[in-house]
């Protein structure tokens, strides 16, 4: 065999035993493990469901403190089974929704709600409000919407709205997420911890 040929074997070998190695080596080890699970990851608080809170509305002036209420209102009418006229009292006509799951206007807001409250002992905690101008803010629980776990830990929520004219909300935005059952902290998602200058 001549050298050429010997060096381009050795180079192969090489290859073949050495390469592997090194693409192992730079993964490192675990990488080809399961993920992590969040009690791996010491997060291994189980969340509660926040008990005897009071809502807090931070809201100056007449017409502020009138939307709050407003909000608190329709809460407790989706909570509890609305109508379309209902809800359409606090609720433009013109309403541009803008949660990917239900369409415009008062009608499929009050429909998706009158559903689940038909099937479920939906709950809705409403942890704080906050109004300024024509924009206001709220921070809530949505519970057993679609079940009946008592022990439903739900989706907290913060919904946005703003008003027209007419006195009445006429766009709606949401951000969701589901509450784990596990958490890194015992803060909750809700309570406020921090006492500060209140």
């Amino acid at each position: 065999m001549n050298r050429s040929k010997l060096r381009l074997c050795i180079i192969l070998a090489f290859v073949a035993f050495a390469v592997p190695s090194i693409a192992i080596a730079q993964e490192g080890p675990g990488a080809n493990d399961d993920p992590m699970t969040s009690r791996d990851q010491q997060q291994i608080h189980r969340s509660l469901k926040p008990q005897n809170f009071t809502t807090r509305i931070f809201a100056e002036g007449e017409q502020a403190q009138a939307r709050a209420q407003q909000i608190l209102e329709l809460y407790k009418i989706l909570e509890t089974g609305p109508t379309i006229e209902q809800v359409a009292r606090h609720v433009s006509a013109d309403y541009i929704q803008h949660s990917p799951f239900i369409p415009n206007g008062p009608q499929p807001l009050a429909m998706l709600f009158a559903s689940s409250v038909a099937q479920y002992p939906v709950a809705i905690d409403v942890h704080r409000i906050a109004v300024v101008g024509d924009f206001g803010m709220a921070h809530v629980n949505f519970r057993n919407l679609d079940n009946d776990d008592p022990g439903d830990l739900g989706i907290a929520a913060v919904d946005m709205y703003l008003w027209g004219a007419d006195g009445k909300i006429v766009e709606h935005w949401d951000v969701l997420q589901e509450v784990p059952t596990y958490s890194a902290n015992t803060n909750t998602m809700f309570l406020q911890l921090y006492k500060g200058e209140e």
